[in-house]
């Protein structure tokens, strides 16, 4: 029985992991529109980003370019939420803190436009805060302590946000709702 369940937990596993990836490149990276408008491609990646929880930098640095603020990824138990992709991307953000930036650029281009997708990916990293042997992890939870004497534990830490490249499969899923929304 043990076995069983066992064997079943981790078929479920593989199957979710398997369903998690996108095929990369399903949508051209910069896109051409010959027919459209710069200003409507613009108004509708706004949108886009907006109804994914992203929020627009103000004032904009430039006429047909998008930048997002920081967003911490949706972690498994925030399923409405469409900022991440995949079950292994969800995954992810339930154990570590990640966070996305996202970058919209529309250009003028042969009469249409064209539009690029570019989202960032950090890990939020926090060395040595942590209890190191234990005794210290022991200490962390003694009924003996008082806030006074953890005075030092409760120190602001620091901590850096950690590069992990492209997230493609947000970008494809930007991509996707900005050609859904225009139609």
């Amino acid at each position: 029985m043990k076995q069983a369940l066992t064997l079943a937990w981790l078929a479920a596993a593989v199957a979710v992991a398997g369903c998690a990836t996108v095929s990369s490149g399903r949508f051209s990276n910069p896109m051409t529109f010959s027919d459209t408008d710069p200003t409507v491609i613009e108004h509708v990646a706004r949108r886009t980003l907006l109804e994914l929880r992203f929020d627009t930098e103000y004032p904009e640095a430039s006429k047909g370019r998008l930048a997002t603020d920081s967003l911490t990824g949706a972690s498994w138990f925030e399923f409405w939420r469409l900022d991440t992709v995949g079950a292994m991307q969800s995954l992810e953000s339930s154990i570590h803190t990640i966070r996305r930036r996202a970058t919209v650029n529309i250009s003028p281009k042969d009469g249409g436009a064209q539009l690029s997708v570019k989202v960032v990916k950090e890990r939020k990293s926090a060395p040595n805060t942590g209890p190191h042997t234990i005794a210290e992890t022991y200490n962390l939870y003694s009924p003996e302590d008082t806030d006074l004497m953890r005075q030092n534990e409760l120190a602001p830490t620091d901590y850096e946000w950690v590069g992990m490249g492209r997230d493609e499969l947000l970008e494809q899923s930007i991509l996707e709702r900005i050609l859904a929304n225009l139609k």
